[in-house]
């Protein structure tokens, strides 16, 4: 293959995968691929002795690094706070994220006045909702498991799980018509047992 095909297209993917990272929700998967964008750039740039390009792309793969480094060196100290029917603050979370939200969860219609409701706070931050109700099994029937873009990396929903384990729960159980909430429920230890429903035994601490 001519080389300058080559070096063009390793362009059109750096460029691609910029203006994809830029769509994504995940503060950190928009780091991730935006670097990767970014260094495809950055060869290419090179190599057609674009070095102002370069430069730039240089300096933001640096800095989203350096951002990358330091989402996993802060320190969380996560707490819930529980509610029933989810007025106040998770009505206001649900309103202000309602897109976000709907993405995951286009099923949501809102909170029910028996929901158990949980806020997921990081010392003052308010980083996520989940909701749902318990049968006389205790098991968790899951409306809602939102974390916010800055939140994205787990640790929220591991620890999440893991209070609700405390709390007697001994399965959680979520039904969705979608499957973009897939990939974190599998990270979570959910099975799928059925077309749209998954499963997590909680083991109690």
């Amino acid at each position: 293959m001519d080389t300058k095909i080559i070096l063009e297209t390793i362009g059109y993917a750096g460029s691609a995968l910029v203006v994809i990272s830029m769509m994504l929700t995940s503060v950190f998967r928009l780091r991730l691929v935006n670097i990767l964008g970014s260094a495809l750039s950055f060869f290419y740039a090179l190599a057609v002795k674009a070095y102002p390009v370069a430069l730039l792309n240089g300096f933001l793969i640096v800095v989203n690094a350096i951002k990358i480094l330091q989402f996993f060196r802060v320190e969380k100290s996560y707490s819930l706070i529980e509610s029933k029917g989810g007025a106040g603050l998770p009505q206001y979370l649900a309103q202000k994220y309602n897109d976000d939200i709907l993405n995951f969860f286009p099923d949501f219609k809102g909170f029910d006045q028996d929901d158990m409701v949980f806020i997921l706070m990081d010392g003052d931050n308010a980083t996520g909702i989940a909701a749902g109700s318990v049968d006389s099994q205790k098991n968790f029937f899951i409306k809602i498991d939102y974390t916010t873009p800055a939140y994205r990396d787990n640790s929220a929903g591991f620890f999440l799980y893991k209070e609700i384990a405390a709390l007697g729960c001994k399965k959680a159980v979520f039904e969705t018509s979608s499957k973009n909430h897939e990939d974190y429920l599998y990270k979570m230890g959910f099975v799928k047992i059925s077309r749209g429903k998954y499963v997590k035994e909680l083991q109690n601490p």
